[in-house]
């Protein structure tokens, strides 16, 4: 089966052409094998396991092409998760317990960057929740860091004032 839009070759149930990112066509009945797709009513269910086919001729780029779930071992497997959503979430994590004032900008920003690239995407890398995740623990604990800074001000300018106004 190859590619609508660009002509690249896809494996079988691939959902997405690995060179445009366009979505694959649907597969045909004409006898071809729907692996990795969800069987409908009168089909046969897929087998549980596909043979390996080796690798790739040389020369032949190889890029990921997710299939339907079904097909993967031991359950669900969705596209790869954004690097920037994971470093978001465990600088979101770190802010609270050692890195207080360095780790909310970082979750931040990387919260921002992973959420960017997830939108940009379409649906080819995942983690939207660990951004998610991230930018609500980094928020925080800027938020957090702003109120303590207000407060130590207040408190400094309250003993000044009080230290001022005694005879």
């Amino acid at each position: 089966m190859d590619c609508t839009t660009c002509g690249t070759a896809l494996v079988a149930g691939a959902l997405f052409c690995p060179n445009c990112g366009s979505r694959a066509p649907a597969p045909s009945s004409s006898g071809t094998p729907t692996i990795g797709l969800p069987p409908t009513y009168g089909e046969p269910a897929p087998p549980l396991s596909q043979p390996y086919d080796g690798p790739p001729p040389i020369g032949q780029p190889v890029a990921p092409q997710w299939v339907a779930p079904s097909s993967a071992p031991y359950g669900v497997a969705g596209p790869p998760n954004s690097t920037a959503a994971v470093v978001s979430l465990i600088f979101g994590i770190l802010s609270w317990v050692f890195l207080p004032v360095i780790g909310p900008i970082v979750a931040v920003v990387a919260g921002h960057m992973a959420r960017a690239e997830i939108r940009r995407s379409n649906g080819q890398v995942g983690g939207g929740g660990m951004a998610m995740a991230g930018l609500v623990l980094g928020y925080l604990q800027i938020a957090l860091l702003a109120l303590a800074i207000c407060a130590i001000v207040a408190i400094g300018f309250l003993s000044l004032v009080g230290s001022r106004a005694a005879p």
